[in-house]
């Protein structure tokens, strides 16, 4: 048992590396940027070109504390900073049922820290990883990675179709885990809050908040739980996620061992230069309990 929670997945780092941020409550804010008066819906949605390079770095922070019985038995501080860069290499605007689609070569460096990023979908560094998606974010090709895994699971959640102030939609998606095939089901939901002028961009700001817990008969032997909230400044006319800041809380429990995590990630793009968020131009975060991250507008 012991060993099963020590390779869980970290659930929370995956929505940020792939994303993910608050919703029926507020989450703190970081920025002080001019608001942008909406004429109408907006759309979001992922965008390429041929040769662009994306750079995001990235920072996650976790306390961990193992308990038998009721006893507090260790607690354990980890720290994983790296930096990746994804490049497009092809464009297919008719592809996806005229959705369009492209595929970029992500690759790692700057990794400071001893967790796996492949539990977290992302190749290490000196890796390459070919990844294929759609322009809402759903991945149509990762590798060779099987398609139930975690490298299939969207790394943003973007609605159907245009969306004003308020509007919600929700994302649904399962993968096994790929070292003890444990089967997961993250369930998410985003809100629309306003939008933001960020340098030459206009930013969607969007809250998202999401639980994941284990599928089938493991979800009787044993109890998990992750409950995450946070927010994404997505760049509109770039079509990427330009900031990006998830706090989480999960619990584990089997038998009588328990074990509690409090964590977040935040990230920063640093390329294209056009994206420019004042005031988040580093990633910086202390894990907290979920109830410390809510704020009021």
């Amino acid at each position: 048992m012991r060993d099963f929670f020590g390779k869980h997945v970290n659930v929370v780092f995956l929505f940020t590396c792939l994303i993910a941020f608050a919703a029926c409550s507020h989450h703190e804010k970081r920025h002080d940027l001019p608001v942008v008066k909406l004429s109408g819906p907006i759309e979001l949605r992922l965008k390429a070109e041929m040769g662009r390079k994306e750079t995001v770095e990235y920072l996650h922070k976790s306390v961990s504390d193992s308990y038998e019985e009721r006893d507090l038995r260790r607690r354990t501080q980890e720290e994983l900073a790296f930096v990746s860069q994804a490049e497009t290499v092809k464009v297919d605007p008719a592809a996806a049922s005229g959705l369009g689609s492209f595929t970029q070569v992500l690759t790692t460096s700057n990794k400071v820290g001893t967790l796996e990023l492949h539990d977290f979908a992302m190749p290490e560094p000196g890796e390459k990883l070919e990844v294929t998606a759609d322009a809402r974010g759903r991945i149509l090709k990762s590798g060779e990675y099987p398609v139930n895994s975690l490298f299939y699971v969207p790394p943003v959640s973007l609605p159907e179709g245009p969306v004003a102030i308020g509007d919600t939609w929700t994302m649904q998606s399962s993968w096994l885990s790929l070292d003890n095939m444990v089967p997961y089901q993250l369930d998410m939901v985003s809100i629309l809050k306003g939008v933001y002028q960020c340098g030459d961009e206009q930013c969607a700001d969007v809250e998202l908040s999401g639980e994941v817990g284990f599928q089938g008969p493991l979800a009787q032997a044993m109890s998990f739980k992750s409950s995450w909230r946070g927010r994404m400044l997505f760049a509109m006319k770039t079509g990427t996620v330009a900031w990006s800041r998830v706090d989480s809380e999960e619990r584990f429990i089997a038998d009588n061992v328990r074990r509690d995590v409090t964590s977040c990630l935040e990230s920063v793009l640093r390329e294209p230069a056009v994206v420019k968020v004042p005031g988040l131009e580093t990633p910086k975060c202390e894990p907290k309990p979920l109830a410390d991250t809510q704020t009021a507008n």
